[in-house]
């Protein structure tokens, strides 16, 4: 979710300064206006005598209990309806943090405060409490061409669907190159193209129209494959599309093409997981490597990305081992699938996922686990009873 907010923030330390800068890198608030002021709270409320206050005010304040108290009381006199306000103060003190509360502060932050503590605030303060029940959201990026990143991505959405009991989104948000009209074996009247081109008119109902079904356990955006459509995607589009999104389905999967913009920038650091998908040669660690330095800092409050490996043991003798990603990356690779074209290659022929062509094959089971655990759930799979286990427990 991108915060479309004007926040202003009075700060006295360094630190609470350096938190409000890189706040300003952080891509959920690319399109906020954030102005950083010095003074404190003192400042806050001569600020604003002679002009209207932002949505949010975040003020830091040094001094006792009763002088911040006063000092919000001569804000709260300038201060506009709506205007939201967090306070930061170094006294960590539950009376104090009531009586804040009890005045209509928003948050109360003890120093010191860092930028994913911050941004977590702001969000808290912005969230809607009437709003439909939000689903994870899964970014699928390929370090290199042909590492396999959309196919994983088709598959983990289909494995989410089945497994949950609810129909997962796919997001094929390469427009250029997608292979989701290949990949579901599906013709829609349109694609994400008629969304993304009028980001304004997107609504439930037609994100909903413009949707087709697979096996009852996705549900497909397409993409129309079309080069000349892949500048339509802007930052404010693709982010009302995931936001959207996100409100209809458990789990949304947005399939990105491998171009560095701001809007695939954003997608990857704000996803709840995302997903960075490579076959075990050299080039694609050291594309991956690359991708994870990029994005590491810019997922600050958010888990760290995963590294999915593909194709392993198409060259045996030549290959990189998971072993060689772990310590060249610092992560182990969280899923690591055998070369099995076969079974790839029927499924992509035929238009079906792999768990329609194999169902139980042990290339399906590892998908299906990877996808239960992007999200954190469990399908809710019980072993069968043994029979002489209930005559032991009579």
């Amino acid at each position: 979710m991108i915060f479309r907010a004007t926040i202003d923030a009075f700060v006295l330390s360094p630190e609470t300064a350096a938190a409000f800068e890189s706040l300003k890198a952080d891509g959920a608030f690319a399109m906020a206006r954030i102005a950083v002021h010095p003074g404190g709270l003192a400042a806050a409320a001569d600020a604003y005598a002679a002009r209207p206050t932002p949505q949010l005010v975040v003020v830091e304040e040094a001094d006792d209990d009763a002088t911040m108290l006063a000092r919000l009381d001569r804000l709260a006199e300038v201060c506009d309806p709506g205007t939201r306000v967090i306070v930061i103060g170094r006294l960590n003190d539950i009376d104090l943090f009531r009586t804040l509360m009890a005045r209509g502060v928003g948050e109360y932050l003890v120093t010191p405060v860092e930028t994913p503590r911050l941004a977590a605030a702001i969000a808290r303060l912005f969230a809607d409490p009437d709003a439909a029940p939000r689903g994870k959201v899964l970014a699928f990026w390929g370090a290199r061409g042909g590492v396999g990143a959309s196919t994983l991505a088709q598959n983990v959405a289909h494995a989410l669907g089945r497994r949950l009991g609810e129909a997962a989104i796919y997001l094929d948000l390469d427009l250029a190159f997608g292979t989701s009209l290949l990949a579901f074996n599906v013709d829609p009247r349109q694609t994400a193209v008629d969304l993304l081109s009028q980001p304004e008119r997107l609504d439930a109902v037609l994100l909903d129209r413009l949707m087709v079904t697979y096996d009852d356990a996705v549900r497909v955006l397409a993409a129309p494959a079309d080069p000349h459509h892949a500048a339509t995607a802007t930052l404010d589009g693709v982010d009302r599309l995931l936001d959207l999104a996100a409100t209809m389905a458990p789990a949304v999967v947005a399939d990105l093409p491998r171009a560095w913009c701001d809007w695939t920038a954003h997608v990857l650091a704000a996803a709840h997981e995302t997903v960075v998908v490579a076959t075990p040669d050299l080039a694609a660690l050291r594309e991956t490597k690359t991708m994870l330095d990029a994005i590491g800092p810019r997922r600050a409050a958010g888990a760290p990305a995963r590294v999915a490996l593909n194709k392993l043991d198409a060259y045996r003798k030549t290959q990189l081992s998971p072993k060689d990603f772990a310590e060249t990356l610092g992560v182990d690779p969280a899923l690591a699938l055998p070369f099995e074209p076969q079974l790839f290659g029927e499924a992509a022929n035929t238009g079906q996922m792999l768990a329609a062509v194999a169902r139980g094959h042990k290339v399906v089971e590892q998908i299906g686990g990877f996808a239960e655990r992007l999200v954190g759930r469990a399908a809710g799979r019980k072993a069968p009873a043994n029979p002489l286990l209930r005559l032991l427990r009579r």
